[in-house]
């Protein structure tokens, strides 16, 4: 039988989600595109970075290590590929991770990669 795991937020995991939705579907309607892509950037990066630390938390929860010369950004651009760094990838990514913590396809699919690697 397959164990459910739910994740345990805390108010500020609680507070950065409600920021995230607020920012995918917030939008002023004389706001110009060029403005748009500048505001969206910080998120995006914010996320990424979000993603990664997590994605560390459960590399050190499997008990593995990265390979000196990777960082767990470069991993993750590796696994993912460029183009998948967008707003609503990583989205999904991170609300999965949180929720599946260890289970995550993306922390499956690092640690897959992690023995490769190694």
């Amino acid at each position: 039988m397959e164990e459910i795991v739910l994740y345990d937020a805390s108010p500020s995991d609680v507070d950065y989600l409600m920021l995230m939705e607020s920012s995918f579907t917030s939008s002023s309607s004389d706001s110009s595109t060029a403005s748009d892509a500048r505001s969206a950037a910080p998120v995006i990066e914010q996320l990424f970075r979000d993603i990664c630390d997590e994605y560390s938390r459960c590399v050190h929860e499997a008990g593995r290590v990265l390979p000196t010369e990777w960082t767990m950004p470069d991993l993750v651009r590796m696994m993912v590929g460029d183009e998948a760094l967008q707003r609503d990838f990583l989205t999904d990514a991170y609300y999965d991770v949180m929720l599946c913590g260890i289970r995550s396809w993306g922390c499956e699919e690092l640690l897959n990669l992690l023995d490769l690697l190694n």
